[in-house]
């Protein structure tokens, strides 16, 4: 019975060793697809299989992993790996991409390359290109070219204008879930946004809703309310206003345009003018109580003098 399995599955999968491809009975396929034929400076998309441009398609798809490479003694090392989810048929497109990369992250490109629309992965561009080639392990279909490099600048030059046109962005329709306990993600992370280089931990290009958001910070403000600390008299305060147009210790409008804020220390900062604020009005208030009383006793001494006055003939 094992070896009658055996020669079942032998039977279902057909290596073609010359182009390096295994296909499957479900459209399974490991291709070797070649470098960009043209070699350094050169842009180029992977078409991935024909979407939906007007007319009713049967089922297109490329669901898989595309690995990149670059190496070699006197050449730096490129490393790329895409996982590519996309499909078409009858009158819809979807699609997403996720991947790894030491360079620039991989995106899903449409164009119309030959009279058809296609969804294509658009490789990461470096002056020096992936070598060692590109390979597709997964499921494919296409009514048109299927995991097809194509060129479209060299040199800084376009190329290939009268087969390929109209490249543009595509936009995900597709929801990515994690139904975990605990994600730990150990290093930064953007959303919105593709940072090379980034310098924060987080960073959002957009607008963020939450229902709480908790920041640590420390050197509190209370030590405004110590004996030795002296707030800025208010003349001064008035002329530093006049002279800046903005408060003391406070950025400029035209330094958060450029900067943004940092939420912890603007809360300190608030919280310091607060206190300071509540200071001079605390001060205000032991001049307005002082002033009362003594207008009390001087209103108290002209009624005595009224009454005085009045006793004489």
């Amino acid at each position: 019975m094992k070896h009658f399995l055996l020669l079942i599955i032998g039977l279902l999968w057909i290596t073609e060793v010359n182009s390096q491809t295994v296909t499957g009975p479900s459209g399974y396929k490991d291709i070797f697809l070649g470098d960009n034929g043209q070699g350094d400076y050169t842009h180029s998309l992977i078409l991935l299989h024909e979407i939906y441009n007007g007319n009713y398609l049967p089922f297109n798809n490329a669901v898989g992993t595309v690995t990149a490479y670059r190496g070699a003694t006197n050449a730096y090392m490129r490393i790329g790996v895409a996982y590519v989810n996309t499909s078409s048929a009858y009158v819809g497109t979807s699609g997403s991409v996720q991947s790894l990369s030491n360079d620039a992250p991989w995106k899903l490109k449409t164009c119309m390359y030959n009279g058809k629309k296609y969804i294509a992965l658009d490789i990461p561009y470096e002056d020096a290109y992936q070598n060692i080639g590109f390979n597709f392990s997964g499921w494919s279909n296409s009514t048109g070219e299927n995991l097809k490099i194509v060129n479209y600048m060299v040199n800084g030059a376009a190329v290939n204008q009268t087969l390929i046109s109209n490249i543009s962005d595509f936009n995900s329709d597709m929801t990515e879930t994690h139904a975990v306990q605990q994600m730990n993600i150990m290093g930064n992370v953007n959303i919105g946004t593709a940072v090379v280089s980034p310098t924060y931990q987080f960073q959002v290009n957009g607008k963020i809703r939450a229902q709480e958001v908790k920041v640590e910070t420390a050197n509190w403000p209370d030590y405004v309310f110590d004996k030795n600390y002296h707030s800025m008299p208010l003349n001064e305060v008035e002329q530093y206003i006049k002279s800046n147009k903005h408060l003391p210790d406070m950025p400029s409008a035209k330094q958060v345009d450029k900067e943004g804020i940092e939420l912890g220390e603007m809360n300190k900062k608030l919280l310091k003018k607060i206190e300071e604020l509540t200071l001079y009005l605390v001060d205000q208030n032991e001049r307005i109580l002082k002033q009362d009383e003594k207008n009390k006793a001087q209103d108290k001494l002209i009624q005595q003098l009224y009454e005085q006055m009045k006793k004489k003939p």
